[in-house]
């Protein structure tokens, strides 16, 4: 703009000629004196030669595949280390009844004592069957929270440059946060 301006400014105040055509040398010797006065091109980053349109876009694209995967991302425990838990734990108390089967049928009758072992053995089982469920809960609970937490992260840091992309005040950080009051002792 300020080039045209310029260039209007110095056609404007050379004489005209009085052939019928019109002279240019003058004015392009004036016009590139103007152009060499002007500052030192400013280098450019790979950034700014995008449209700043296309950087938003691109960035509230990558937001949106980030909350269709927190969406689908469930950090419940699995299906089979619930049912693997309360299954486990539910026999387990056979182990008890065996326990003392095995007591009393070794005074008496070793008939209630081989019964006595084999529920002590269904019972134990159940126990180890109930401490993996909790295990593997566990261990699926905490990688999908990791998970999750990585992409609020991600989410979080793409939406402080899109808020500055589109001249949001610097410095003010709206991203989620838990509350220190809710605290998660179980999901199912």
């Amino acid at each position: 703009m300020l080039l045209a301006l310029a260039l209007s400014l110095s056609l404007s105040a050379t004489p005209a000629p009085q052939s019928s055509g019109i002279h240019l040398s003058a004015t392009a010797d004036r016009s590139a004196f103007l152009l060499a006065q002007g500052p030192p091109p400013l280098p450019v980053r790979q950034e700014d030669l995008q449209p700043v349109g296309s950087r938003q876009l691109e960035l509230q694209r990558q937001i949106d595949a980030i909350n269709d995967d927190l969406r689908g991302l469930k950090t419940d425990w699995p299906t089979v280390s619930v049912v693997l838990a309360y299954l486990g734990f539910s026999v387990s108390p056979i182990a008890l009844i065996g326990l003392l089967f095995v007591a009393l049928g070794s005074v008496t009758i070793p008939a209630i004592t081989i019964a006595g072992i084999v529920m002590l053995v269904v019972g134990l089982g159940g126990l180890a069957l109930g401490i993996v469920g909790v295990v593997t809960g566990i261990s699926a609970s905490t990688a999908a929270t990791n998970t999750r937490n990585d992409l609020l992260r991600q989410r979080g840091e793409l939406e402080r440059e899109l808020k500055g992309l589109k001249g949001g005040a610097p410095g003010v950080d709206r991203s989620f946060e838990s509350s220190p009051r809710l605290i998660t002792i179980a999901a199912f």
